[in-house]
């Protein structure tokens, strides 16, 4: 395969292989990390006004305990949906992100057998100053879409670990709605 032919399939397969925009963007996930933060520092709140609470609830009729204990069930339900969601787009993140280095691995082994020429031999290779000019153009590209590459990258390794808070957030939010129902439960 020729030089410049070679270089055009390398261009079109980086092109195919371009990030896809239905992923979540970064501030929607940083968004609902803080959301989640704020249900935290709510959960917490509300713990430490439990103790005032858990005697009244003791003191009030029967009634008063099952509602509590239906809004808990409704709450650790809902927030398992959010749980099952999560896991589903942190898979995903880390499929995407798996997908994004080993494309990347394989970029770096083409530059790595294209690299023992040298840029500058495929420049002074070229039969005329418009074939240098449309090689020069090909690197230019490929080196743009290098950069794009690695910075796909990083917003995926960064979105992977976004979720991953996201969802340790919400299992320990569960698990503290899971203990206070079964602490109005045992009253």
């Amino acid at each position: 395969m020729q030089k410049p032919a070679y270089i055009l399939c390398i261009i079109a397969l980086l092109l195919a292989l371009s990030p896809n925009g239905s992923a979540q963007t970064i501030k929607v996930l940083e968004a609902r990390l803080k959301a989640e933060q704020a249900a935290m520092d709510s959960l917490k709140t509300r713990d430490l006004q439990t103790p005032q609470a858990s005697s009244e609830v003791s003191a009030q009729p029967d009634e008063k305990t099952q509602d509590i204990s239906l809004n808990l069930t409704e709450e650790i339900n809902n927030l398992e949906i959010e749980i099952n969601r999560t896991e589903q787009l942190l898979r995903l993140a880390e499929s995407q992100l798996k997908n994004r280095e080993q494309n990347i691995a394989q970029r770096a082994r083409e530059i790595y057998k294209i690299g023992r020429q040298g840029t500058l031999s495929v420049l002074f290779s070229a039969k005329s100053l418009r074939d240098a000019a449309q090689r020069m153009l090909y690197l230019s590209r490929l080196k743009d879409q290098d950069q794009r590459d690695v910075q796909a990258l990083q917003a995926a390794r960064k979105r992977g670990n976004i979720l991953f808070t996201i969802l340790s957030s919400q299992k320990r939010r569960q698990q503290i709605l899971k203990r206070r129902h079964e602490q109005i439960l045992k009253r």
